[in-house]
């Protein structure tokens, strides 16, 4: 009973923090394309957009994930780690890293762990090695 609950404290806190900070980013990534726009500025380094295909694609996985916890947590793990190496290493002038940016890793963490020990409790209710 003990597993169950730990289960579904991961599984809701990954999907409620999860959900809100893929709804807030979006939204932010969104604005900012519109104004980006507006203004008819320089527009984005190259770099910088492949940056933000990893990030929209860890983003997309997250909200797979309230539906395909093992498979959207995968995608976004690769898609966040892929995008905090970039970002990390960005050779456009004035870009900077922040740490915060990890908060996704443990997001996708957080979706693995319950998918993993889900599993593993479904195996040894049915017995199977």
């Amino acid at each position: 009973m003990k597993i169950t609950v730990l289960l579904n404290i991961i599984r809701w806190s990954a999907r409620i923090i999860g959900t809100l900070i893929a709804a807030i980013v979006s939204t932010w990534l969104i604005a900012n394309f519109i104004d980006g726009l507006n203004r008819g500025g320089p527009g984005l380094a190259t770099y910088n957009i492949i940056l933000f295909v990893f990030w929209g694609i860890g983003l997309a996985a997250l909200f797979f994930a309230l539906w395909k916890e093992g498979l959207g947590g995968i995608i976004s793990l690769i898609s966040f780690i892929v995008f905090n190496l970039l970002a990390a290493f960005n050779p456009v002038e004035g870009s900077s890293y922040s740490f915060m940016l990890l908060i996704f890793i443990v997001l996708s963490a957080l979706y693995l762990l319950y998918w993993l020990l889900k599993r593993n409790m479904l195996k040894k209710e049915s017995g199977l090695p």
